[in-house]
């Protein structure tokens, strides 16, 4: 399992991490209500993964602590500063650190899009510990279908940036 990355001084700004690629496994995914593709149009996923650890239901999004044996599906899109950034507004990390997620770099094998399977490096947003302490774990692979299968609707079809919504 890679090491956390450094927490955010707001008096410092914004660092990349940087990994060239991101996991991601929620709402970020293809068809989430935070569609990657809304925050970088024509971005297309490079393969897939599975991340090892716990999924957690924190009601319209889910939280993946990488400790445990669960395997969840995660795709892997090729990530600059301007995406990452992005994404680390929506997990509550920049502007402000909301306290919720951090970040990990992991090495993995992704099933390419192309074809066969390559380690790569990539970036996952992971929920704290006081962020799951009392979510109820998802027994299931595939959060997107999961949520879809609760028959669960998001707030809205708006873009959701975690700074914003206050979200938690």
């Amino acid at each position: 399992m890679g090491a956390p990355t450094s927490s955010r001084n707001p008096a410092a700004g914004w660092q990349a991490c940087g990994a060239a690629y991101v996991a991601v496994y929620g709402t970020l995914r293809a068809g989430g209500v935070n569609d990657i593709a809304r925050l970088k149009p024509g971005i297309a996923c490079v393969g897939k993964t599975r991340l090892t650890g716990t999924l957690h239901d924190l009601g319209w999004y889910p939280g993946l602590t990488l400790q445990g044996t669960q395997t969840v599906l995660a795709e892997i899109y090729p990530m600059d500063d301007a995406l990452e950034q992005s994404m680390d507004r929506i997990e509550g990390l920049w502007p402000e650190d909301l306290g919720e997620y951090r970040k990990r770099i992991l090495t993995l094998p992704v099933m390419q899009a192309s074809g066969g399977q390559q380690p790569v490096t990539l970036l996952v947003y992971e929920a704290l510990p006081v962020t799951v302490r009392n979510a109820p774990e998802i027994l299931a692979s595939d959060w997107l279908e999961w949520f879809e299968g609760q028959g669960r609707q998001h707030p809205g079809t708006a873009f959701q940036l975690n700074a914003e919504q206050g979200k938690g």
